[in-house]
């Protein structure tokens, strides 16, 4: 009994060496690479075609848009949460897909992926958008012009927008106020935002 024990023991010892598959041979580190590879390529497709239903305006998709860009904002890459919270906060800011306007959710999404968990500079021009026009949150034109100045250090689609609403800002704000507000785009970039 024990020889035929040792036996079908050696059997499937060889037949696992012979049919071994790709993950049993993967280290660990290599397999968590790969599922997050598919996990971030799988968002990153999602993310895609959640923007296009948004900007051809597809209402029979529009739910599916929302559910994607959710998705990805809470399981994406850095960049690509970022990005499904830049849209989101549009979608609510002005009732892309179906959503409803709900200005306090747009600036919501919008505060998270222009800050430490985002950095998206588009957030950071939306953010500073929604502080000059009291948008979901209190008229501040020192915040207003801090995340537009933010916004402009890295380029983006918004860039020009953003230069423009910085000059708008800085005629708006007194001496003092601009001082203010540059130190806190020093303190921001320095302490808060690496």
């Amino acid at each position: 009994m024990l020889k035929q024990f040792k036996s079908t023991v050696s059997l499937v010892v060889l037949l696992a060496a012979v049919t071994v598959p790709a993950w049993a041979t993967t280290p660990v580190s290599g397999v968590a690479a790969q599922k997050e590879q598919s996990v971030s390529g799988k968002a990153q497709g999602q993310l895609s075609e959640a923007i296009q239903i948004l900007q051809s305006g597809q209402g029979a998709n529009s739910a599916k848009a929302i559910k994607y860009l959710q998705r990805v904002a809470s399981q994406g890459d850095q960049k690509a949460r970022a990005e499904a919270m830049l849209w989101l906060g549009r979608a609510y800011r002005d009732g892309l897909a179906g959503t409803g306007k709900d200005i306090g959710m747009a600036f919501d999404y919008f505060e998270q992926a222009a800050g430490r968990e985002g950095l998206n500079s588009e957030a950071q021009y939306e953010l500073g958008r929604a502080y000059l026009n009291g948008e979901g949150t209190d008229r501040n034109l020192i915040a207003a012009y801090m995340w537009t100045e933010l916004s402009l250090h890295t380029p983006s689609k918004t860039s020009a927008s953003a230069e423009a609403q910085k000059a708008r800002l800085a005629n708006m704000l007194n001496e003092v106020q601009l001082g203010k507000a540059r130190e806190l785009v020093n303190q921001l970039e320095t302490l808060y935002l690496k």
